[in-house]
């Protein structure tokens, strides 16, 4: 098998290509959120450092989400272009999966028993997951879901040492510390943060290998929460904002 994984969702993009063995080839943008334009790029340095023709792929894995609406929509929308190009699969990845895994030897090394992924969602909420390290494996701890980080803090409090990684540290860092304060826990270096597709490419090679992939079309974003407009929909609050932009 030769994948390529696709990585958008958050605020640098990233291309990795994963083969049989294991050996992954990656490349990223050093320019944030800019991954219209800088991601074409960053695949053909990373299928070229493999020495891989784009026929050559046997599927194509995109982080789904959560993360940046517009993020997730490019990366699968790459994807999908690339599977239907080519006649190969999709396989679609959790972005708070992908950070997890990235960050598993240093947690493991700290002595952690608990790694969860914090997606910064604003205003106190965050989309997370967290999962429990084992000596057999590792176990779903929270379901990935959208929490308030407050939530998120009582719900791993007295569950073991935890380990926290994403983007929702740069916004919510004092927060943990402080509901964290006097227990044992760990904070991921900024190098192994945040989302990156080397990560996306180690966990689609595991569901190609069980046969977890899709066609172009069934590979859908993962948002975790409706934009705004679909929110108040759903609310009913929708004309109510309306009436108020218009000055009724």
């Amino acid at each position: 098998m030769k994948i390529l994984a696709i990585e958008t969702t958050g605020k640098y993009g990233s291309a990795a290509l994963i083969n049989d063995e294991g050996m992954v080839y990656a490349a990223e943008s050093h320019d944030g959120n800019d991954h219209l334009r800088e991601l074409i790029a960053t695949i053909d340095k990373t299928l070229e450092e493999a020495g891989t023709a784009k026929e050559e792929l046997t599927h194509v894995a995109a982080s789904v989400g959560p993360g940046s609406f517009t993020g997730i929509r490019i990366g699968v929308t790459a994807a999908r272009t690339f599977s239907q190009m080519l006649g190969i699969p999709c396989i679609g990845v959790s972005s708070l999966k992908g950070m997890a895994l990235r960050t598993l030897s240093d947690a493991g090394d700290k002595g952690c028993q608990i790694v969860c992924a914090i997606i910064n969602a604003r205003r106190h909420q965050v989309y997370a997951g967290a999962w429990t390290l084992t000596e057999s494996g590792v176990t779903e701890l929270l379901e990935e879901r959208q929490y308030m980080i407050e939530e998120i803090t009582e719900l791993l409090k007295n569950k073991g040492k935890v380990y926290f990684t994403g983007d929702g540290i740069d916004a919510y860092e004092e927060i943990i510390k402080e509901a964290f304060e006097g227990a044992d826990y760990e904070i991921a270096p900024e190098e192994l943060r945040y989302q990156h597709a080397e990560s996306v490419a180690g966990l689609a090679l595991l569901l190609a290998a069980a046969d977890k992939t899709c066609s172009y079309d069934e590979l859908l974003p993962e948002y975790m929460r409706l934009a705004e407009a679909e929110q108040r929909l759903k609310e009913g609050t929708l004309s109510d904002k309306i009436s108020k932009l218009s000055g009724n």
